[in-house]
């Protein structure tokens, strides 16, 4: 006897094809809507722990506006927010490093001007150059074996970035700049110091 093969009527085929695609598109949105509800939760997470650690510092407004478009790379790692703040950090110094050397090249200005303009520009360099090592041994602090003294060498350079940072302030106060003069640099400056400041409060935070 022959074995009779089943075939099902084509209607019933297209009927289970319809069913089989109506399942899939109502699972992947599902599918899709519960990834991007986790993925809003993490961020959420994220934020939050950022806005935490800026709390401890002088800036915190600023300290979260500059680190929380971060979030997703940072996530809850204390050491990865440090960096990141120095690398933040590092690109306001390297801004106003730029506009300190601009001013300098400009004509117009007085001698006394011109003088003070060129030390705060070396102040400002130093800055640069101490953040940037700062945040390079903060990159290798995992798998350093003596962390303490390498959190104090980073504190170190730092603070030493924030006296660099006060003393073209200074400059600037004590000598006989003119406002138009002054007032184009001292803005960035103050935000740079501001941005310092938080650096350091979340690094000392880190050692805590």
């Amino acid at each position: 006897m022959e074995a009779r093969s089943f075939t099902i009527p084509s209607c019933s085929r297209l009927f289970f094809a319809l069913t089989v695609l109506l399942l899939i598109s109502n699972i992947n949105p599902t599918l899709a809507g519960t990834s991007t509800t986790a993925k809003s939760n993490s961020l959420k997470i994220y934020k939050n722990f950022i806005k935490t650690s800026c709390n401890s510092t002088l800036y915190p407004a600023l300290c979260y506006k500059y680190l929380s478009s971060y979030a997703s790379s940072i996530k809850t790692d204390s050491v990865k927010l440090c960096n990141t703040a120095l690398t933040v950090n590092l690109k306001a110094a390297n801004k106003t490093s730029a506009l300190v050397t601009s001013m300098a090249k400009k004509g117009g200005l007085r001698p006394a001007e011109k003088a003070v303009i060129e030390d705060c520009n070396e102040e400002i360099d130093d800055c640069v150059d101490e953040l940037r090592k700062a945040s390079n041994v903060l990159d290798n602090l995992r798998d350093a074996l003596n962390k303490e003294d390498q959190m104090a060498d980073i504190k170190t350079w730092v603070s030493a970035a924030m006296t660099d940072e006060d003393t073209c302030m200074d400059e600037f106060e004590e000598n006989n700049v003119r406002e138009s003069v002054k007032n184009k640099i001292k803005k960035s400056i103050v935000d740079l110091r501001k941005i310092t400041s938080n650096s350091l409060a979340l690094i000392n935070r880190l050692s805590n």
